[in-house]
């Protein structure tokens, strides 16, 4: 089967990529309301772009009754975000911090999970994920006519639990539980790994 993108309506399109591009890793974002108070929220349209700088990337689709949500707004006024990257453990609390919930809402309440202060950002981690990155905004790019909007965010500070490091200081994936999103209402684990050397240059 053939599918023309553009004949499909913003819906349609939004749910087949993300059940063709899988599995992709949970940006579980932290930012800081205009009162104050907590904003988190998980993104799936997440990777990493470049490592000198340190640049991670984050796609947010609009909402259909926001401009902007809550996540973007926020960065868009204080140009700071922690990314926590949860484990299989923290699925239900990243599924119950995914709610269309009110402005303000605090939902590290609702979902469950610690907020802990950063050292180089107000913008607050997730205390029970093992990996967190302190960021700053490089740059917000919207994505044509349609309202997406690509942040790009540089890495100011890792955060990394000391049990996941491994000889060469680098997290090993066999330690790192760490969740993904499928399509649908579907999440996955890393689940069995291989080993292969590395061949020749891309």
């Amino acid at each position: 089967m053939q599918i023309d993108p553009a004949r499909l309506s913003g819906g349609r399109r939004y749910y087949l990529m993300c059940s063709v591009v899988i599995p992709r890793p949970i940006a579980w974002v932290g930012t800081v309301n205009l009162d104050g108070s907590h904003n988190l929220a998980p993104f799936s349209f997440f990777n990493a772009f470049s490592a000198t700088p340190p640049i991670v990337g984050l796609g947010i689709a609009p909402h259909e009754t926001k401009p902007d949500k809550d996540t973007l707004a926020n960065l868009r006024r204080t140009g700071e975000l922690c990314i926590s990257l949860p484990t299989t453990a923290l699925m239900d609390a990243v599924a119950e911090s995914s709610g269309d919930w009110p402005y303000g809402v605090d939902e590290f309440a609702l979902a469950g999970v610690t907020p802990m202060p950063c050292e180089k950002i107000a913008a607050p981690r997730v205390a029970e994920s093992p990996v967190s990155l302190e960021c700053t905004v490089w740059e917000i790019k919207p994505l044509g006519e349609g309202g997406s909007t690509l942040v790009l965010a540089e890495v100011q500070l890792m955060h990394i639990q000391d049990t996941l490091l491994n000889e060469w200081g680098t997290v090993d994936s066999y330690r790192f539980d760490a969740l993904s999103r499928l399509g649908g209402i579907s999440y996955g684990a890393i689940g069995e790994k291989w080993d292969v050397a590395r061949g020749g240059a891309g």
